[in-house]
């Protein structure tokens, strides 16, 4: 090959590599700054960080869930959706008597009591 040609294929290959350049900066999105920002597992000070203790209202989600949906299903025929069975839990709870609400609070607290140990 001649100088000549070299040049010209050179000029060639540094319009394909700019080409493809534009393509490629299009593709990858212009501020990764703008996601969601994932959470630590650690303490400041190098610890792991602890999960966080269950409510009263999550123990007795967890408990009755399986219920409350089965209830629904009854009374429409076809499996609920998990809005439905979430409403269902939280007018349920709503509901309950102080005293009731307190025997799913006191199961929490000894489940945290259990974790701390």
């Amino acid at each position: 090959m001649s100088a000549k040609q070299l040049e010209s294929r050179v000029a060639q290959l540094e319009q394909l590599v700019a080409t493809l350049q534009t393509k490629a900066d299009s593709l990858t999105p212009a501020d990764t700054s703008k996601g969601k920002k994932e959470k630590s597992t650690v303490n400041k000070d190098g610890t792991p960080k602890k999960p966080k203790a269950k409510t009263g209202y999550l123990v007795f989600s967890c408990d009755k869930r399986e219920d409350i949906k089965k209830m629904l299903q009854d009374e429409t025929g076809e499996p609920p959706k998990p809005k439905d069975v979430i409403s269902k839990l939280g007018s349920v709870w709503k509901a309950l008597s102080d005293d009731e609400k307190k025997v799913f609070n006191d199961k929490a607290k000894a489940m945290a009591e259990e974790a701390s140990d």
